[in-house]
């Protein structure tokens, strides 16, 4: 049976009215989260869900 983990991050954006450099570095932090197997699940409030799975052999 397939195991899954989940992530709850809270991005830490700064504030101000560059909006190109906000998008920039949440593509980073995202692509960075893909890298570790990540993948996006779903926004709150506040904050976003990853999900992957969990291998076996790590153990749960």
């Amino acid at each position: 049976m397939k195991q899954y983990e989940y992530k709850f991050v809270k991005f830490n954006i700064e504030t101000g009215f560059n909006y190109d450099k906000k998008i920039t570095d949440l593509e980073t932090q995202w692509n960075a989260l893909g890298e570790q197997g990540w993948e996006f699940c779903r926004d709150g409030d506040g904050f976003s869900v990853f999900i992957r799975e969990h291998s076996a052999a790590e153990g749960f």
